[in-house]
């Protein structure tokens, strides 16, 4: 990743983190830094590449094999930082007190380097440290994107019922507690009791100059900083100038423009929903990182802790969609994409639709994908489904299924794997559920159903891909797949407002109407099987 996004997310001016460079040697050093930002957390990073490779760990590090870490993967840091301490001002990215908790060298575990271990998405590491010794393992969650466990192996250096011990006491609390004996745990994907520990600001409280949104975003040419009325609210804009996508000449302003304007289509699609962001704060040409977990925000925007499914009982603070401000806040925050859970927060469990990821590989007609995309509505009408297509905005497109909020995220993702198995068969010429690339080879299109998970998502209607051409994932008439001749590139930022102006809200069934799957479950497992048995006895 390098250090653009670390240096884009600071002003040194005011900051005292060092700017840092790329290290040409590697030392295979490490260091924990207990963090006492908005809430406590300690950075865990390790010395790959010629830069630090950062994880945040709420909990942090522990001696106890039991005792599984949730650890979200950050932006990298300079080498420099394997000695800051200090206090972050506020106002700046992760503002507070910042000092070392350990520190030593590692050596990496098995075969691979460091750095090919963390791209297969597992690190097996041990630690020579002051307080941290012998094996851990950095482990990617399947899930999650951007988010890992940090766990102890069993070694002569593991210790049961280990306490981290704080350099500075928080609330009078000293040590950070495994899990406490007898202590119920909260059920996955709860929503977490004390309302989370995101510290709100009143951006209207700094001052300046207010422009209405609607008279600020006029001009053909935006550019600079400046606060604009939403609503009741003040929304700081920043760098409105900046080139977002090189080709085009498109800005962040021209981002934040697209998203006021088509803001009353996509809202109904991102309310009540926690959302995953990934920010590009140099625009789609330069580094990005995914958050699901923020630290700080205005008064105005909603956020939801949420408990993650490590089993430790972590909370992960959400933003959610609720409202004009929100999403024009987000825009600014270089968040080009708007990816909104397939559950509300007021019912986490039970997704109100899935949906059929149909990815294509390199130099697969669009035609030969609008195809699947027909065989895929006919699978699903057998079974008394109706269902709803849009361009993904990159290379695909998505089909949407309108359920009843009532079934679990296990049922309808056992569903949606037996009707993607089943599409597949019928288009076997084109389409697979052969998850590796690999395998299922260059021209095939993927029927992905993995994004029907507690916690996955996909390109939310009307949203922006980082992709050129600002295109944007736009809802379809099926009379238009059936013919073939749309593409992905038909539809952007410069055009998708006057396209549903005129069309209306093409997606609106999928927010309104709720079907109940009594006797689908049943019809699908029947299709699935009877396809299984005719495949068995042609072989």
């Amino acid at each position: 990743m390098g250090l653009e996004t670390y240096r884009k997310m600071r002003d040194f001016r005011r900051t005292p983190e060092p700017k840092g460079t790329v290290s040409k040697s590697n030392r295979r050093r490490f260091v924990v830094q207990e963090h006492h930002a908005s809430k406590l957390h300690f950075d865990f990073r390790l010395e790959v590449g010629g830069v630090l490779k950062s994880w945040s760990v709420p909990r942090g590090p522990s001696l106890d094999p039991s005792e599984k870490r949730l650890a979200v993967e950050t932006e990298d840091h300079p080498v420099e930082y394997l000695k800051f301490e200090g206090l972050i001002p506020e106002g700046e990215y992760g503002a507070g007190e910042h000092m070392r908790w350990d520190g030593g060298t590692y050596e990496v575990l098995g075969e691979g380097t460091a750095a090919e271990q963390l791209e297969v998405g597992r690190l097996d590491f041990a630690l020579d440290g002051e307080k941290l010794k012998g094996a851990f393992t950095l482990l990617k969650m399947k899930r999650r994107e951007g988010e890992w466990l940090l766990f102890k192996r069993t070694d002569e250096f593991a210790e049961e019922g280990w306490e981290l011990r704080l350099r500075k006491p928080v609330d009078g609390q000293e040590t950070i507690r495994g899990k406490a004996k007898g202590r119920g745990q909260k059920a996955k994907g709860k929503i977490a009791e004390g309302g989370g520990h995101v510290r709100k600001f009143d951006p209207a409280a700094k001052g300046g100059k207010v422009v209405p949104v609607s008279r600020a975003l006029q001009g053909k040419t935006l550019e600079g900083d400046l606060n604009v009325k939403v609503g009741r609210e003040v929304v700081p804009l920043t760098h409105l100038e900046r080139v977002y996508w090189s080709g085009e000449g498109y800005t962040k302003g021209d981002l934040v423009r697209y998203y006021y304007e088509v803001a009353d289509y996509i809202l109904p699609y991102l309310k009540d929903r926690p959302l995953i962001m990934k920010r590009y704060p140099s625009g789609i040409e330069g580094p990005f990182f995914h958050q699901h977990d923020v630290n700080e925000a205005p008064s105005f925007v909603r956020t939801v802790p949420l408990e993650v499914e490590d089993g430790g009982g972590h909370e992960v603070d959400y933003i959610v969609g609720d409202n004009l401000a929100t999403l024009v806040y987000m825009a600014n925050l270089g968040a080009i994409e708007r990816h909104p859970w397939h559950s509300r927060v007021s019912d986490l469990e039970h997704p109100d639709w899935f949906v059929f990821d149909l990815d294509p590989g390199e130099g697969v007609a669009f035609e030969t994908i609008c195809d699947v995309a027909v065989t895929t509505r006919e699978v699903l009408a057998r079974i008394g489904l109706d269902s709803y297509p849009k361009t993904s905005g990159s290379r695909g497109i998505h089909v949407y299924v309108p359920v009843e909020p009532v079934y679990e995220y296990g049922q309808i993702a056992e569903l949606a794997e037996q009707l993607a198995t089943v599409v597949a068969r019928e288009q076997s010429a084109a389409a697979t559920v052969e998850r590796s690339k690999r395998k299922r080879g260059a021209r095939m299109i993927y029927v992905d159903h993995m994004q029907n998970a507690r916690g996955k998502s996909v390109a939310a209607p009307y949203s922006v891909r980082p992709k050129p051409g600002a295109t944007v994932s736009a809802p379809l008439e099926w009379k238009e797949v059936e013919r073939g001749k749309v593409k992905t590139a038909d539809f952007h930022i410069r055009n998708m407002l006057k396209r549903v102006e005129r069309k209306g809200d093409l997606f609106e069934p999928v927010l309104k109407k709720r079907q109940r799957l009594e006797g689908v479950f049943e019809r699908a497992r029947e299709m699935f099987k009877e396809g299984s048995k005719k495949r068995a006895q042609r072989a």
